[in-house]
């Protein structure tokens, strides 16, 4: 080998490694900054990550039940999605509360609404962890009757139960009609 291919060689090793570290600080850097951070390490035993190992089964609530209360009119449903996912699609009824919104919108989304007030938090999917988050700043903040609808938006649809879509009926209003 000549002498000037092994210095090609050192100087591209080197590049790379240095290619692949600075992918790795953005990548650390773009997920502290996430309102809803990825956890570096995950509980594999459940596939939970262990930000929400905090929800137990006390705060599920069955697909049944919250059809009940639904019907009943006597729960508040908080679409944890995008405000693009929700304005798509979502429960009839339900207010839009992204996780990334949550500090700044709690108070205007909830105005009305007592702290013994029955709230089942959702979003889509067995990877989607933001109503689980959203239910455990609900309880931060004093509401005490707080639930979360595991895979809600997707078992809503699929037992053809009541949806609604478009944006909230104006601006300052967070719900849409029934």
């Amino acid at each position: 080998m000549k002498k000037g291919q092994k210095r090609n060689w050192r100087v591209a090793v080197w590049q790379s490694g240095a290619i692949v570290s600075l992918a790795v600080i953005i990548g650390l850097l773009t997920n502290h900054w996430r309102p809803d951070k990825l956890p570096l390490v995950a509980d594999h035993a459940t596939g939970n990550p262990s930000s929400v190992d905090a929800i137990d089964d006390g705060l599920r609530i069955s697909l049944e039940e919250a059809q009940s209360l639904f019907f009943a009119q006597a729960a508040l449903f908080l679409d944890t999605r995008s405000r693009e996912f929700f304005e798509l699609g979502h429960i009839q009824g339900a207010r839009s509360l992204p996780l990334e919104d949550f500090e700044e919108r709690f108070g205007e989304v909830l105005r009305d609404i007592g702290p013994d007030m029955f709230i089942i938090t959702y979003c889509d999917g067995n990877s989607c962890h933001s109503s689980e988050l959203v239910a455990l700043e609900l309880l931060e903040k004093g509401c005490m009757n707080v639930h979360v609808l595991d895979e809600g938006w997707t078992l809503w649809q699929q037992h053809q139960l009541p949806t609604a879509a478009g944006p909230p009926l104006d601006p300052n209003d967070h719900t849409t009609a029934y």
